[in-house]
């Protein structure tokens, strides 16, 4: 093989031949496919849109209604096509817009009948129909540039199914509508039955049915191409074979007869600005408004419907800006308002067609039928049509009813079914409206059951960092229980506030415990509260101040402390409240409080020097001046360092008199409080027993005398004093035991 003739690296061969045209003219058949019948379909809904456009005493100009939403339908079409996130998302007119455009349509005509002549009539109508569609356009499109796409993310996920589910139920609705020229509704279900609709709904149906089955199968890119053609064939041969002429095809609803010959785009000709009721139009402004909101809302709608039907990302913001850029350009037409098409795209998707190629053709089909008429709908049978919306809405229909099921709770699933039949009884808007209210509710009653107290503890096994001399411990441990420690959490409201006053009332009204002193509310984890929740405090506040309680509150978020305090409950509102911006500072402060009110007791007449703390220690005053001879006398200046981080350990130090204490220095050199060590205590022990390198600092906090023992000396009381050694280390062993058996109890208290 020559130079010239040898691959690239990295090259794969890829099939030649005939597989390799095969292979290109997949895509190409599907979007071709899948452009033709969603393209005429968009004709047939523009066609229905238009009569709802022009309706009662405007119903004569359902002609120039009919160009207004095909060329709104085509340029939405073509737009959406090319800027969407979704290569296959269709755009059209919809009934959701055209309604409140028709509704502005109306209320214009009553203001101008009689005042104006048939042109001015017109003209202003058109005009303010493209204004309002154009305004809304740009409104959409500042949504999508802003990024306010992610607000759809807040619907909860039953009312994004219900939506759905209500799709499906309005595209059969409008199937079956397609199929008999009548919508079916409770009033007349009885044209179902009747031979001559049957005979139109159920090969729709059965062509459904196939269409679904060949889907589930998974067959190849042609299979529905080829299932679409084959029963356009059949059709046309059984006609033909039963000799059936086409203006009886079309008199009995089988094909399509439009009322629509030649041109029906623009609407009028030469300067329509001399003609206009400026007036008329500024009094439709609020209207234009609310279908701002409503179209917004919907093209977030379908737009999320279409990304969780088809299990794929879709820009939310480029939608809006695609349904927004596509809105103006329809609107400098005159055309109707509309946005991504959830149900044609899906069924693009179904057919193959996930390319943009699909949304071009038809936009194609809906400016040649503009131009030329009604030719391209003549012979394409309505039960296919049909069948084809069928396919799709009990597909969404078999998804959100029978799948949904299984995999959603009881309670989400009743949303969806509650959504589905407002939206089947009473309408589409409403269905949304009642799905949000309801799942707003839910998540109030699932949020209320939530528990706002992360956890619970008392003041005799959750100390604060504070290490404190045994006797202090013992205190603590007898009467901390007059401490109740709440962690917060969540957001505070009127579900979840008063449970937390009942569990404050049930406490402080509990005669098994001893009385409550100090109520500590963490609030660390707090995101928010409301002003049911600000009054519930207060209550809290009082009842505390009636039983000689204080509450400590700590660690408050300032946007909830303003909250607090301008609703009565703070540190200047009478109440006994006192705030700290530390947990353990606030709870050092709660038991600086209960070792006072003890100060009568042992605590008074505790001998805090060396000889005394040696002798609780040891047990015996002989044993503890023989130990003090192997220590050495140390005194500290405030802010001097004691031990250093990372130094090598060789001595521990028992504290006489001051305060000291530990901590982190983080790789900023900033100094992070761990524990704070008083007089009757040890330092420095851990490291010294595990011969390890100091694993924090320590620093005192005032002046301080401590005593320091060196390895050295210990080696030498060991040799000289065994037992003395030996009951030191006891005492260290029972110390370190306490503190394990304070740990556990903390840990069983917090969880259960």
């Amino acid at each position: 093989m020559s130079q010239a003739q040898t691959p690239k690296a990295g090259y794969v061969a890829g099939p030649k031949g005939p597989a390799a045209v095969a292979t290109g003219l997949r895509p190409l058949l599907a979007s071709l496919t899948a452009g033709v019948i969603c393209g005429l379909l968009v004709v047939v809904f523009s066609i229905s849109d238009a009569a709802l456009l022009f309706n009662g005493a405007l119903s004569g100009y359902v002609a120039v209604g009919i160009g207004l939403c095909l060329f709104s339908s085509a340029v939405l079409a073509a737009i959406i096509a090319c800027s969407s996130s979704h290569p296959g998302m269709i755009g059209l007119s919809q009934e959701v817009t055209v309604v409140t455009l028709a509704v502005i349509a109306a209320s214009m005509h009553t203001a101008m009948e009689g005042l104006r002549s048939e042109r001015e009539m017109l003209v202003t109508i058109v005009v303010a129909i493209g204004l309002a569609t154009s305004f809304t356009g740009l409104c959409l499109l500042a949504l999508g540039v802003f990024r306010l796409g992610r607000l759809i993310r807040f619907i909860p996920y039953p009312v994004i199914g219900g939506f759905l589910a209500g799709m499906g139920w309005l595209i059969v609705q409008g199937a079956f509508g397609v199929i008999l020229g009548e919508t079916p509704t409770l009033q007349n279900l009885a044209i179902l039955v009747e031979p001559a609709n049957v005979a139109k709904w159920a090969p729709a149906t059965l062509f459904a049915c196939i269409l679904a089955a060949i889907s589930q199968r998974g067959g190849s890119a042609f299979s529905l191409p080829a299932a679409i053609a084959a029963a356009l064939l059949l059709f046309h041969a059984t006609t033909w074979v039963l000799a059936l002429p086409l203006s009886q095809l079309q008199a009995e609803g089988w094909l399509f007869d439009l009322p629509m010959q030649g041109t029906v785009w623009p609407p009028f000709t030469g300067n329509p600005l001399d003609s206009i009721d400026w007036g008329v139009i500024w009094a439709e402004v609020p209207k234009v408004m609310a279908m701002v909101v409503v179209t917004a809302a919907s093209v977030l709608l379908a737009s999320s419907g279409i990304e969780l039907s088809l299990r794929r990302d879709i820009d939310l913001d480029r939608e809006l800006r695609a349904a927004g850029l596509a809105n103006f350009f329809a609107g400098t037409g005159g055309g109707a308002a509309g946005f991504q098409g959830l149900g044609l795209s899906l069924l693009g998707h179904k057919l193959g067609g996930d390319f943009r190629l699909v949304g071009l053709v038809v936009a194609a089909i809906c400016v040649a039928t503009l131009f030329f008429g009604s030719a391209l709908l003549a012979y394409m049978p309505i039960p296919l049509f049909g069948g084809l919306l069928l396919w799709i809405g009990i597909s969404l229909l078999y998804d959100w009813l029978v799948e949904a099921f299984f995999k959603m709770p009881r309670r989400e699933y009743l949303i969806i079914l509650l959504i589905l039949l407002v939206i089947g009884w009473v309408g589409f808007l409403e269905g949304v409206l009642v799905g949000v209210i309801s799942a707003v509710v839910l998540f109030t009653l699932d949020y209320s059951r939530v528990e706002i107290v992360k956890y619970a503890a008392t003041g005799d096994n959750f100390h604060s960092s504070v290490e404190r001399a045994e006797e202090e411990r013992r205190i603590l441990v007898t009467q901390g229980r007059q401490i109740l420690i709440l962690r917060l959490q969540g957001y505070v409201f009127f579900g979840t506030a008063h449970r937390l006053q009942k569990l404050v009332r049930t406490r402080m009204q509990d005669r098994s415990e001893p009385r409550l002193r100090f109520l500590l509310l963490d609030c660390r984890s707090l995101t928010g509260l409301d002003s049911s929740a600000v009054l519930s405090f207060i209550k809290i506040g009082q009842r505390a101040e009636r039983n000689w309680a204080t509450v400590v509150v700590t660690n408050i978020p300032d946007r909830i402390g303003r909250l607090l305090n301008d609703g009565g409950f703070g540190t200047e509102s009478g109440l006994p409240v006192r705030s700290f911006p530390e947990f353990d500072r606030a709870l050092e402060w709660c038991e600086e409080r209960l070792l006072e009110a003890a100060a009568g007791g042992p605590r008074s007449r505790q001998d805090n020097s060396i000889e005394g703390l040696l002798t609780r220690a040891l047990g015996d005053r002989r044993a503890a001046g023989i130990m003090q001879l192997y220590l050495e006398k140390m005194t500290l200046g405030p802010k001097a360092t004691l031990i250093h981080q990372g130094e090598v350990s060789s001595d521990l130090f028992f504290v006489e008199s001051g305060r000291v204490s530990v901590q982190i220095e983080t790789p900023e050199g900033i100094g992070v409080r761990l524990r704070t060590m008083g007089m009757g205590t040890i330092v420095g022990e851990i490291a010294f027993y595990l011969d390890q390198c100091r694993s924090a600092s320590v620093v005192a906090d005032t002046e301080a005398v401590v005593w320091r023992l060196s390895r050295d000396s210990l080696a030498r009381m060991k040799a000289e004093a065994p037992d003395i050694a030996s009951a030191f280390h006891e005492h260290l062993v029972r110390m370190l035991a306490a503190r394990v058996t304070q740990t556990t109890g903390l840990i069983r208290s917090l969880a259960d």
